[in-house]
């Protein structure tokens, strides 16, 4: 059986492992959003249509599009909103995680547009945004998981 020392020891040693994991993941993040160069026919542009490139994309009919586009988006953001909530106790709402999500997708995103010579799209905030409270969902659910397990011990 877990004494509470040992149980408060190995929280720190959890939040400490993952602000280290957020930190290199925000590394990765900006680094494969800015500086891993993606062909796009368009160069600089701006598209402030909500659904617009997501439509284009869904009707061309090419998966590798779909999966890249709008997979992808949302895949990239989930470590966001599972990383948080583990290293905070005040962020620890789904709105929260949804406003975090949607700063640091515009955020990547003017850069991208100012910085990079870019896309700035619309979808894309949204589709980021939607992979973080995706990945706060599936620390919830770890999380409770955890609970269960801890329980029955």
């Amino acid at each position: 059986m877990q004494t509470q020392n040992e149980g408060v020891l190995t929280q720190k040693w959890v939040k400490k492992g993952g602000a280290l994991a957020l930190c290199i993941y925000l590394l990765a993040l900006f680094y494969a959003t800015l500086f891993i160069y993606n062909y796009y026919p368009y160069g600089k542009s701006v598209n402030l249509v909500l659904f617009d490139s997501i439509k284009l994309m869904w009707e061309s009919g090419s998966y590798w599009l779909i999966l890249k586009n709008i997979i992808g988006n949302i895949l990239l953001f989930m470590p966001l909103g599972f990383l948080i909530p583990l290293v905070s106790n005040k962020w620890k709402s789904g709105l929260i995680i949804a406003i975090i999500g949607f700063a640091t997708s515009t955020l990547i995103e003017l850069l991208q547009y100012f910085v990079a010579q870019r896309i700035f799209d619309i979808d894309d905030i949204l589709l980021n945004a939607l992979g973080a409270v995706v990945g706060y969902v599936a620390f919830r659910l770890v999380l409770s998981l955890y609970k269960k397990i801890k329980k029955t011990k």
